[in-house]
């Protein structure tokens, strides 16, 4: 019996196929042979089926809820000679991608079920294991030594990718592959090198940048990025949930942590 993975790798790449024989009329605006207009409509048929099947999935794995209601899989398969087809097949194809990559991880670390795809309840697992935390951070600090002892205190067990035996993974191997035993992230924003010549403000280190545009694409709103006194976010962070400390003081940003574990349902709030 197949799994969902090699289903979901089976549509991406009859996806693929479809999007670019659409390609070659719509934009190249060449004639198919008889054979790749009966490739089309087999494909056309297969992915309607296939899409039918799939696309609440995908949409809740690759972290784009909307996609299950909105019109981009009705234009992606829609007969039209248009440029939105051809636009609505790459969205398509994009979040098949996302979906497949993220439910690979979560089927290896035991989170989803190898046939259906779908999420194992969570209630069940986290009555026996700890909640867990991927930690991006920029090198060895007393900010760091505090967040585990504090994470310790949680009964929260952490993971950092450098930390954790690479077992001959490439670095960028080794992150994913950390990420993926966490159930959220927390990334700790301390002053890099660089300087804004305007504002005076540090960016944050090149490390916890790089670690948390990974972990937008494996938690997305389970995020947590804790910002030091005099560091400069990036726009495109401001979303996501951020709380400040100081060289003095974590006690706002431990406050922020245990309010969000709550929210998730990760722990719960202790009885009167």
């Amino acid at each position: 019996m197949s799994d969902t993975r090699q289903e979901l790798e089976t549509l991406w790449a009859e996806l693929d196929e479809y999007y670019w024989l659409r390609w070659q009329v719509i934009v190249q605006q060449e004639d198919l042979t008889e054979e790749q207009r009966k490739r089309v409509n087999e494909l056309h048929n297969l992915l309607a089926i296939e899409i039918g099947a799939f696309k609440n999935l995908i949409s809740e794995a690759a972290g784009i809820p909307q996609m299950a209601q909105e019109d981009v899989w009705i234009y992606a398969m829609s007969y039209s000679q248009t440029l939105p087809v051809v636009n609505s097949l790459d969205q398509v194809i994009q979040a098949t991608s996302l979906a497949l990559g993220k439910i690979k991880r979560d089927i290896e670390v035991g989170k989803r079920d190898a046939q259906t795809g779908e999420l194992l309840d969570k209630s069940r697992s986290t009555r026996s294991e700890p909640p867990k935390a991927f930690i991006a951070h920029e090198g060895e600090s007393e900010q760091l030594s505090k967040l585990r002892d504090f994470l310790d205190g949680l009964g929260v067990r952490y993971f950092i990718a450098e930390v954790e035996a690479s077992d001959g993974r490439s670095i960028e191997g080794q992150v994913e592959w950390t990420q993926a035993k966490a159930d959220f992230a927390i990334c700790l924003a301390t002053k890099g090198k660089a300087i804004n010549k305007k504002t005076g403000k540090h960016y944050m280190g090149l490390n916890v940048a790089d670690e948390l545009g990974r972990a937008r694409q494996v938690f997305r709103n389970k995020i947590i990025l804790l910002v030091e006194e005099g560091v400069e976010i990036h726009t495109n962070t401001r979303e996501i949930v951020y709380a400040p400390f100081t060289t003095q003081s974590m006690d706002e940003a431990f406050i922020k942590i245990t309010r969000e574990l709550r929210n998730w349902g990760f722990i719960q709030a202790a009885k009167p």
